[in-house]
Order: C-alpha cells, then structure tokens, then sequence
C-alpha cells in the first residue's frame, strides 16, 4: 500500500527516505563543525552523502526512495532558508540580506548530484532481469521528485546568488563591461578574486536548465535551448544591472552559453550509454 498517490513507498519506505533526505542536510553543518577546512569539510560531505545514497539504495531498492530522499532534503534546504531570512529581517533590520556562503553552494551542489548520478549509474547499467517494467516505472518518479528538489534549490540559488547577490543599491553607478575575454583573463591570471570559483560558477550555472529542459523534452531544437539559455543569462545581466547588484558583463554572458552546452552535453551523453548498454532499446533514459 503507498502513502501518497503515485509514489508507491509504503509509510516504512517513505519514513526511512525522509530520514535519509534530513541526514543529507544535517551533514554540512556537522562536517563543517568537525573541521577547521572548508575543503577537508567538502571531502567529507562526499563520502558521507554517497554511503547515505548506497545504504539507502541497499535498504529500499527502489529509485524513488532516493529521489524522495533528494526532494525531502531540498525541502528541509529552503524551509531553513526562509526561516533564517525572516529572522535575520526582524533581529538584524534593514542591514541583513540573505545569502549563500561557498562552502554552503558547493554542498548544495554535491547534495543533490551525488544521490542523482548515483541512482542514473545504478540505472545505466540495469539489463535483463533487474530492468522490469516496475523499476523503469520506479526511475521515471525517482526523475519526476529529483527534478522538483531542483528547481527548488535552482530558483533559490538564481534569486539570491545571481539576480540579487547584494542588497540593492540604486544610488551608486552601474557597471557594465563590454570588453570580451577582460574578465575571463583576470579569473585565469589570478587578478580576480576566487576567480577559479567564479569561473566554474558561471559555466556551469545554465547547466541545470537545458538539463532539465531535455529530461522534460528530449527532441527540443538545439536552437530552442540556444534562445532559452540566452535569454535566461541576459535576464540575469539586466536585473543584475537594474538593480545595480552586480556588474553586467559580455564574459558572464559567454560563460553562461558554456554552462548551457555542458548541460546538453551530459544528458545526451547519458543517454548514448544507455543506448549502447541497451543494444538500442532504450534511446532517451532521462526522459518524464
């Protein structure tokens, strides 16, 4: 019997994703507190979110478990950010703006991919007797809540890393760079601060959309995404400018249609394996 409609966990199954899912949040607080290095810290976020993936995988053995895990920790993820802001505007007033530290970004990051590509490797390589018409079923919902889980941290992250970084500030001059490669150049030769950061930040930023965008559609024109995704990076560049957040740069603009093929890239890719795995059977894995 399942819990809720369409889901298929029973309520042992779905107590012990959610139980997962809340591990995987509590795990960068507890691992930043145990060491005194954001990257030693990071390392152990890794290991501990990938044998929390496996254990559950072992435990339940159904995808969707994972991807309730998933949902259920982005769920916790921004009810505590929305938590923490509406705190921090009544105890800090109009000085406080809500934010997302590095250490914060890249854990969120690895919380969501490393259960992802864990259950689509586990999926790559199921054949014969392990692809049954109930585990093809159970991958297609593990897709349907990770996908929810991240378009909730996606859009978090967009709204208040990249759409408003900064409080805004209309009194101060807007920045603008037209200058291609200018800023690429000053992230490479170390000019720029974090600038290894701020490079992999904005090439891969785009990737989740056109990810996402071909699970939930995978014959959409290459130039369908080629517009989305720069429409998508220009909207950032001029809200960034409007509200005066951020400087508008040509480079950020470049990096963004980079992050946009990175997503095409991978999930053609993917699919490709399973084409291979499959003997041509199955054409599009990640597909809703």
């Amino acid at each position: 019997m399942s819990v809720l409609p369409n889901q298929k966990l029973t309520m042992s199954e779905l107590c012990i994703s959610i139980g997962a899912g809340l591990m995987l949040y509590l795990l960068p607080n507890d691992a930043e507190s145990q060491t005194i290095s954001s990257s030693l810290a990071e390392g152990m976020v890794f290991i501990a979110a990938l044998a929390i993936t496996v254990a559950l995988f072992l435990i339940v053995k159904r995808y969707q478990a994972v991807g309730a895990a998933i949902l259920s920790c982005s769920s916790i993820t921004v009810a505590a950010f929305i938590i923490d802001m509406i705190k921090g505007i009544f105890t800090k007033g109009s000085d406080y703006w809500p934010g997302f530290t590095e250490y914060r970004l890249i854990t969120m990051f690895l919380l969501w991919t490393l259960p992802f590509f864990t259950a689509v490797f586990i999926r790559l390589l199921s054949h014969g007797s392990m692809d049954t018409a109930e585990a093809r079923i159970g991958f297609n919902r593990f897709l349907s809540f990770s996908l929810r889980a991240l378009m909730m941290i996606y859009i978090l992250v967009i709204i208040f890393q990249m759409l408003l970084p900064s409080k805004p500030n209309m009194t101060s001059e807007r920045m603008i760079n037209f200058v291609p490669f200018g800023r690429i150049t000053e992230c490479l030769n170390g000019v720029h601060e974090n600038g290894t950061m701020y490079l992999l930040w904005h090439s891969l930023i785009l990737a989740p959309l056109t990810f996402s965008l071909l699970i939930l559609n995978p014959n959409i024109k290459l130039w369908h995404l080629l517009i989305i995704s720069a429409s998508a990076g220009l909207t950032i560049e001029v809200i960034q400018y409007s509200f005066n957040t951020a400087a508008a740069c040509l480079d950020d603009m470049m990096m963004y249609l980079i992050g946009a093929a990175v997503g095409i890239v991978l999930k053609r890719m993917i699919d490709k394996i399973r084409n291979i795995t499959t003997a041509g059977e199955e054409y599009h894995m990640l597909h809703l």
